[in-house]
């Protein structure tokens, strides 16, 4: 086993070799999934605390005669996340800058899978798991890019670890890190009530709000509100590098009132599952971010690396993740996409460039096992819960027989 545990890590760790060299891994993403140019969502966060520190604004707008930091994406993050990531970055070159985040990013990654090997080293399925931990294929495009994503799965990580321990505090603050990266889980509040974790929503919804409206006072975070809302009303994100069931439904010319009535109603249907069946925390939040990585404006194809988290914690601590239809799935979220087939090949992409089909088949690729893993939960679920129903009536009926 631990020879194969090296050869995972050796793979991991040519992730990052991948990045800080530009080398090899690219090859496997289309150009609009990995943006134009390497760094170019990185640097929006010591953009903004940058300009933020020499009078102009965190979205990275600087006053006339201001030289930049860097060339990046107007900042959309959370105003305390920029300044507590952005500043000690912006402090250093950019270019120095940025590797030191991918490198900053493998020590983290090691120490996580440090704490996963020791929780979890004798569980049944822990090769898999590892398999799924360190090699997601999505994690390679994350590492190219410099992104900040990791820090919502560290939150997450963290979070999941401490579900049956039901520690309030920990999971308050591992709640919190995740709002300040990305206020999806946000949508977890709902699976949280119903089952009484009122002290951990209480932490980290209570913080959140403190150490953001802080910038609300001057007007400095108005942006982060302003591109929240407009991401949730108003979905622009589509080819070539958006990766949801909306900007599918969207490009394929579904009616956008229709689309809205759908994510209503799938919505509905969770939560009335939720309410119902009352399926453990794991499933409930698991169910919820599903629906984030289909549904939300902006999502590309390394945010797939949080399902691909969760799949390797359910293999081992779930008993229904642990079947073979489920592990089957996962093992796609291993795997990089067809787009190196379609690259080289130059079929359905032009250059480096996916069409429009090649990037409907990249995107099925990606959402349909998360769809089909959580058809299956549901149907489980209700299943089991049928079976354990029968099985407390069937001796009562036969006793009332004889």
């Amino acid at each position: 086993m631990k020879r194969l545990i090296i050869i995972l890590l050796l793979i991991h760790i040519s992730f990052y070799i991948s990045a800080l060299t530009n080398q090899f891994y690219n090859y496997f993403f289309s150009w609009g999934n990995v943006h134009e140019y390497q760094g170019i969502d990185f640097f929006q966060v010591p953009n903004g605390a940058y300009a933020y520190l020499h009078g102009g604004k965190l979205t990275g707008e600087l006053p006339q005669g201001v030289r930049p930091y860097h060339y990046g994406n107007t900042n959309v993050y959370n105003p305390f996340f920029t300044l507590a990531i952005g500043y000690p970055l912006q402090l250093l070159a950019p270019l120095q800058s940025f590797k030191l985040w991918i490198v900053f990013h493998l020590c983290i990654y090691l120490f996580l899978y440090y704490v996963f090997y020791t929780y979890f080293k004798t569980k049944k399925n822990f090769l898999l798991a590892s398999s799924i931990f360190l090699i997601s294929f999505p994690h390679a495009l994350e590492i190219w890019n410099g992104q900040y994503h990791f820090l919502l799965d560290v939150g997450i990580f963290f979070f999941l670890l401490g579900i049956s321990k039901k520690d309030a505090i920990v999971n308050g603050f591992t709640y919190l890190l995740t709002l300040l990266v990305k206020p999806i889980t946000l949508l977890w509040l709902p699976a949280l009530i119903i089952h009484k974790r009122f002290k951990t929503i209480l932490i980290g919804i209570l913080f959140f709000v403190l150490l953001t409206s802080i910038f609300f006072i001057n007007g400095s975070g108005n942006y982060y509100i302003t591109n929240l809302i407009e991401r949730v009303k108003n979905p622009l994100g589509g080819p070539p590098g958006i990766y949801t069931l909306d900007a599918l439904l969207r490009y394929a010319h579904f009616n956008n009132d229709i689309i809205r009535i759908m994510k209503l109603t799938i919505a509905g249907i969770i939560l009335f599952f939720q309410f119902w069946k009352k399926p453990n925390l794991f499933i409930s939040i698991f169910m919820w971010t599903s629906f984030y990585l289909l549904f939300y404006d902006f999502v590309f194809e390394y945010h797939y690396t949080t399902i691909s988290l969760f799949l390797a914690f359910g293999i081992i601590t779930e008993k229904l993740f642990s079947n073979r239809f489920i592990k089957f799935l996962s093992l796609s979220y291993i795997l990089p996409t067809p787009f190196f087939i379609f690259h080289t090949s130059q079929i359905l992409a032009h250059g480096h460039y996916v069409d429009n089909l090649g990037w409907a088949v990249l995107v099925l690729f990606r959402i349909i096992p998360i769809i089909l893993i959580n058809i299956f939960v549901i149907m489980y679920t209700i299943r089991h819960e049928e079976r354990k129903r029968s099985r407390k009536t069937t001796p009562q009926a036969s006793r009332a027989y004889t």
